[in-house]
């Protein structure tokens, strides 16, 4: 087993956000007698797998083939039964909660696009209203339940301001920004008035442009101040894209008092190294000069989508000149099956990861020609979904060590180098790579965050805004209004490489249904 989480220093946390298809796979292995096919003597599960299936679980210490100790998951993916919950996410609720910590999210993103039923026309009615159905309380109630019972930490249940653009607000029949705000402080109401304390909250912010999300900001602050104050706080929105607006938002809630007793910031969804190594240089400043306790930490569903996808992650390429993970088509061939002629079957999977070294091709691609599938048929692919669940399994390995390698070169770098931003040049222009491991502009990045957070800088806000179109650099931000600025966000909201649709797989009604839900997320 190997402790990745040992490996993490003090870089900003990257939570892999579990899919709903990994924990279900997982849970019907656990509880469902013959889930897992014996077929001609051979268990489906990898020969190489000494702990079984229970070794793809990273939550686990003892059986995990590696290990790491935080993750997110969300309502918009789980059982909100908690019983049921605990039968099938159950890798999420017999973890060590003295090791391990599991950022919740409320939902919100997946209520926003219809996913989770919810009644809009009845929002805001209150038991005693007349007429009153609690269709809404119920979901609601259904929610923070399932958040108080399996988080640590938790997003409140805000509504995304996109949820009132076109392709949204005809599910939720949201018409403009202010109504979206409107629901977000009701659910916040409600959550206050109803927790029980299990769980710490998130106070979630949104916004597509700066003006926006201060209003957002300015209406949803009062939640987080006093003694009964939400304890953290989470970025949404263009907050996680657009690190001229992420660094005046920290300046303003450092100067609001907001961040002194505030120990975990999240930013919600983004997969770029890039911006993993960013939040560690502001992780580091907030440490030093606002609060030593607190985390920064961020997500993303990369590793399990792009399986979804058929992809797999192949290497990673941290240099000063790119800074990413490599993933590419992987193979789908019924002749690599176990059941087929030939040897191909005991070929080692091509991939190095703790998942990768213990699999042969054969474990990868378990259809021959002639087998049927669950569902009784034969399909085109040599996949099943036990497939999907070592492919993911090794690309959040991969995803984890990739964040960890770009940090902690970048680390070494910015003692090798401290280069003035000032001295930033558009892309286009030859540059000096001063730096063999780490793009000159994240070396930039790192100093002008030092500066921003020194104490002694005289006017933060100014700094900022004259670093604004290198900051646009390095958020890559290309929108030049409020409608494109929307776009560049949604888009982001569902992944962040270009990715070919191949998921062909056949399984059992449930298990398609869930790895089709996945592949919606794109």
């Amino acid at each position: 087993m190997r402790d990745l989480s040992k490996r993490h220093s003090d870089y900003a946390t990257f939570l892999p956000a579990i899919s709903g298809f990994f924990t279900e796979l997982l849970g019907r292995c656990n509880s469902v007698e013959g889930y897992i096919p014996n077929v001609d003597g051979r268990d489906r599960v990898p020969q190489g797998f000494e702990h079984g299936f229970e070794g793809m679980n990273f939550l686990d210490k003892e059986k995990g083939y590696y290990y790491y100790n935080k993750a997110l998951y969300s309502a918009g993916h789980a059982y909100l039964d908690l019983e049921k919950s605990e039968v099938m996410e159950y890798i999420i609720h017999t973890r060590d909660k003295n090791e391990t910590t599991i950022v919740g999210d409320s939902g919100g993103f997946q209520i926003g696009k219809g996913v989770i039923k919810f009644d809009w026309e009845n929002f805001f009615e209150r038991p005693g209203d007349s007429g009153y159905k609690g269709d809404a309380d119920r979901v609601r109630a259904k929610i923070l339940a399932w958040l108080e019972n399996t988080a640590d930490w938790s997003m409140t249940f805000d509504v995304p301001s996109w949820a009132c653009k076109p392709g949204f607000r005809e599910k939720t029949g949201l018409q403009n920004f202010d109504e979206c705000l409107k629901c977000t402080t009701f659910n916040l109401d409600w959550f206050k008035d109803n927790r029980l304390g299990k769980t710490k909250f998130l106070n979630v912010l949104q916004g597509t442009y700066w003006e926006d999300a201060e209003q957002w900001y300015q209406t949803v602050k009062p939640y987080s101040q006093g003694p009964d104050g939400l304890e953290g706080w989470g970025m949404g929105g263009n907050n996680i894209r657009d690190m001229h607006m992420v660094l005046k938002r920290l300046i303003t809630m450092r100067d609001d008092e907001l961040l002194q007793d505030k120990d975990w910031i999240h930013f919600l969804g983004t997969s770029k190294l890039e911006w993993g190594v960013m939040l560690t240089s502001i992780q580091r400043q907030l440490r030093e000069h606002v609060n030593p306790n607190i985390t920064v930490s961020f997500d993303c569903a990369s590793p399990y989508i792009s399986s979804a996808n058929g992809l797999v992650y192949t290497r990673n390429k941290i240099t000063a000149e790119q800074m990413s993970y490599i993933m590419e088509k992987c193979f789908d061939n019924k002749a690599f099956s176990h059941f087929s002629p030939g040897n191909v079957s005991a070929n080692p999977f091509p991939w190095e990861s703790e998942i990768g070294r213990r699999v042969t091709s054969g474990d990868v691609n378990w259809y021959a020609p002639g087998m049927l599938n669950k569902i009784g048929k034969e399909g085109k692919t040599s996949w099943d979904s036990f497939t999907y669940g070592i492919l993911m399994a090794h690309n959040v390995y991969m995803h984890i060590r990739a964040v960890q390698e770009a940090n902690s070169l970048a680390t070494m770098e910015f003692e090798n180098y401290k280069l003035d931003w000032r001295n930033w040049q558009k892309k286009g222009k030859k540059l000096n790579q001063e730096s063999l491991w780490t793009p000159r502009n994240m070396l930039m990045f790192n100093t002008l965050v030092e500066e921003v957070f020194d104490p002694n800088c005289p006017n933060p806000f100014k700094l900022i805004d004259d670093a604004k179109p290198f900051l646009d650099d390095v958020s890559n931000n290309k929108h030049k209004d409020h409608d494109s600025a929307f776009k560049n966000s949604a888009a982001s909201m569902f992944f962040d490489e270009e990715v070919e649709q191949q998921v062909e797989g056949e399984f059992d009604e449930v298990m398609e249904q869930a790895l089709d839900d996945l592949v919606e997320e794109l």
